[in-house]
């Protein structure tokens, strides 16, 4: 008996003082470079699918820029505004 709670105590000792850093920092130890945990995780998708959402919006705006510069860029007809008057 003694036997089997001196193992039990010493694996319960070796898997207590055994620990998995889950978060890391960068050398000055200010900003986390990866975050192992359920909350780390959650941010991190939140940060990609924010970040998703920018790179489409800024995607639809270029879109909508090179659009406009191609109405402007249209050749518009040049139009007589005295001689159409007189004919009228």
């Amino acid at each position: 008996m003694k036997k089997v709670f001196a193992i039990s105590l010493m694996m319960m000792f070796a898997f207590c003082t055994y620990a998995q850093a889950r978060t890391v920092y960068d050398s000055t130890g200010r900003k986390i470079i990866y975050d192992g945990t359920i909350r780390g995780q959650k941010r991190a998708r939140e940060q990609k699918l924010e970040q998703q959402r920018k790179l489409q919006a800024a995607a639809a705006a270029r879109l909508d820029y090179e659009q406009a510069l191609k109405t402007l860029e249209e050749p518009k007809p040049k139009t007589n505004f005295y001689q159409d008057r007189i004919q009228n």
